[in-house]
């Protein structure tokens, strides 16, 4: 009893139509393999791709370190593995393929029946079917049943669904029994012609046309997925620089009295009444970025809030002396806002973790650097993972506040906090606007795709 959710190319509706199914069906959503530097910490300390914690939550699920047993995030200077919840290092692209044949014989006893599982990207890339853990191996070895996704919104659906067919295995294309549109605009009638024929040629059933909807917007979860957020009148411009991570945490400010953009260029940061500096990957080249956009100085004139990377570039001095953020080892200078030293190490604090701050900050940690102050810290941290703590966090000078702690935005002590620069936020708790959004995809879903069908794939 599971289900592989895959598709012809990224970002065509995979990852709504896992969320949307997880739910409905109360099944476990997965990836096997996701490329993402938007990530979450599970309850126990294991970091995964924010997707499929999304999912979880979605579903009224915990999310677990199974969710994602294999997280990539690209550094720059190789990408960090982070295998079943815990980093394994920094691999150049011919280690980790050779790595990946143990790890599949690692996860594929996880996977169970009450899987709906989401495959990477597009599943007909020639040149990755042999290294494909995400679909291939999951339908030729684990004889689980593909339903596609098609963004018909593109053009070249039904070609592109034709060609993945074609191509993939014997053993995979046995495994490819239905599809689903996506983003259709106009009269479904005139679909009917190509359903016919990809049907004729390969099998796959129809299982429904989901309508475009605009209003429909899940927390993204990569930089493609990027669109500006809420209708206020303050402008809060995000510094959407190299390596940027987390910002699906920035979508607490849909419901609030701003209008965020992601800048990119000297006129949009001028333009922005409040900076937010996000966090990052490699916090050093994303510094070295702005820098040589000519922001900085352009920054310290404007209200900011640093988060994570963004609020460690903020400090004094960063110090990687085995290279572990940057990638060579060294010493940087930081913005110099705040007065504090940044030594990054191989430990990695990967958690969910709480102050009584201001009435609760709540959010999760996913970063390296320990901070070294020389000005009075903005809180104490005092849970990790449910275990008592006392760790210094967070800063605040005048109208420059920042925070080691992703997802505070939804949580009464961050609202709080950002009053002190002039955001008023009025959003649920993180978990209330998943649910929320998700219920919303279960709805569109039950009323435009074949469920009974479905289901009956999922079972078999």
């Amino acid at each position: 009893m599971a289900l592989l959710i895959a598709s012809t190319m990224s970002d065509s509706g995979k990852s709504l139509v896992t969320a949307g199914l997880s739910r409905i069906m109360t099944a476990k959503p997965m990836k096997v393999q996701n490329m993402s530097l938007n990530s979450y910490s599970t309850s126990d300390g294991g970091e995964i791709s924010f997707i499929q914690a999304y999912q979880a939550i979605g579903a009224g699920l915990n999310p677990s370190r199974e969710n994602n047993p294999i997280l990539l995030k690209p550094t720059g200077k190789g990408i960090e593995v982070v295998f079943m919840g815990d980093p394994l290092g920094i691999f150049n692209a011919d280690i980790y393929y050779s790595m990946i044949g143990s790890l599949w014989d690692k996860i594929k006893g996880i996977v169970s029946r009450d899987h709906v599982i989401e495959g990477a990207g597009g599943m007909g890339e020639p040149n990755f079917l042999d290294k494909d853990i995400t679909v291939h191996k999951v339908a030729s070895e684990l004889k689980v049943n593909i339903i596609l996704v098609l963004d018909i919104d593109r053009g070249g659906a039904f070609a592109s669904a034709y060609g993945t067919y074609m191509m993939s295995p014997p053993s995979v294309r046995e495994r490819m029994v239905g599809f689903i549109i996506n983003k259709f605009r106009g009269d479904p009638k005139y679909l009917d012609p190509a359903i016919s024929w990809l049907k004729g040629r390969t099998g796959m059933v129809h299982l429904g046309t989901i309508p475009y909807e605009e209003g429909l917007n899940m927390m993204p979860e990569d930089s493609m997925n990027v669109f500006p957020l809420g209708e206020g009148d303050l402008e809060v411009g995000v510094i959407a620089y190299p390596y940027m991570s987390n910002f699906n945490e920035l979508f607490a400010l849909v419901k609030s009295n701003s209008s965020v953009k992601f800048v990119r260029d000297l006129g949009s940061l001028k333009r922005s009444d409040v900076v937010i500096l996000p966090g990052s990957r490699n916090t050093i080249e994303s510094l070295s970025w702005l820098r040589s956009k000519g922001f900085e100085d352009v920054i310290k004139r404007k209200s900011v809030i640093g988060i994570c990377g963004g609020f460690q570039m903020m400090g004094s001095t960063l110090i990687d002396k085995i290279g572990i953020e940057s990638g060579t080892p060294g010493t940087y200078n930081g913005m110099g806002i705040f007065d504090f030293d940044v030594i990054y190490g191989e430990r990695k604090v990967i958690s969910q973790s709480f102050s009584s701050f201001k009435g609760g900050l709540r959010g999760y940690e996913i970063r390296r650097g320990e901070i070294s102050y020389r000005q009075d810290p903005l809180y104490v941290i005092e849970r990790r993972n449910g275990k008592d703590v006392e760790v210094y966090d967070g800063a605040m000078n005048g109208d420059k506040i920042g925070t080691s702690v992703h997802g505070f935005m939804f949580s009464p002590g961050g609202k709080s906090l950002l009053k002190e620069v002039g955001i008023k936020i009025n959003s649920s708790s993180l978990e209330e606007e998943i649910s929320s959004q998700v219920s919303l995809i279960e709805k569109m879903l039950r009323s435009s795709v074949d469920l009974d069908k479905i289901e009956e794939i999922y079972k078999s």
